[in-house]
């Protein structure tokens, strides 16, 4: 089953919870950032799945009652599954988003078939950077990943962003590839566009080299 429209979502969420994001959701609430929404589904997930796992332990005979336990658990665990699944394509309000900043800059970079992780600075005792493409300690001769950051961290939520700078890395040193116009003040109006120029440019250069 999937979710085509914002009523049959409300709909769903309407058959999962009385109070809280999911019922609020329910009642024609719409989230300008649905990262709480998110956050309520995925913890029912786990619960609903820890059910399950707890019902389908072999524990004696055939009971028709628990038989039928287990076909309910599961279908509201498809239920939260289909939901969450249909918050993760929701697009937020980036005023008012505080979803991570990075959480699409990474999705951009998957869909790119680019490797990333986190850099982390011991100097300023944060996570600094999102370091694309294949990092060495020690740059060689085929050496080329390149360093994005956000003000030299990457722990903030969409409302707080102000556009991304990218240097890449390679046996001849570091250079500037990519920044936002505007950067360290772009607006946070521009963040989709920024994020993904920023991926297009990281992708291109990387595939150069």
């Amino acid at each position: 089953m999937s979710i085509t429209t914002q009523e049959q979502a409300r709909a769903i969420a309407s058959t999962l919870s009385e109070a809280g994001p999911i019922a609020e959701f329910a009642a024609g609430d719409t989230p300008g950032c649905f990262a709480r929404l998110r956050l309520a589904l995925a913890g029912m997930r786990r619960e609903s799945l820890a059910t399950e796992a707890v019902l389908n332990m072999p524990d004696g005979p055939d009971d028709p009652l628990m038989e039928r336990g287990k076909e309910e658990m599961a279908e509201i665990t498809s239920a939260i599954t289909t939901l969450l699944a249909w918050t993760e394509d929701q697009a937020c309000q980036v005023e008012s988003c505080d979803c991570r900043a990075d959480r699409l800059l990474r999705r951009l970079l998957k869909e790119a078939r680019v490797p990333e992780q986190t850099g982390y600075s011991a100097e300023l005792g944060r996570n600094s950077c999102v370091i694309a493409g294949h990092f060495e300690p020690d740059p060689g001769e085929r050496t080329a990943y390149v360093l994005i950051e956000h003000r030299n961290h990457i722990d903030h939520p969409v409302r707080a962003h102000r556009g991304w700078r990218a240097r890449l890395v390679t046996a001849d040193g570091v250079t500037p590839l990519y920044e936002a116009p505007g950067y360290p003040t772009a607006p946070v109006s521009s963040y989709d566009e920024d994020t993904r120029a920023c991926i297009r440019t990281v992708a291109a250069a990387l595939a150069r080299t």
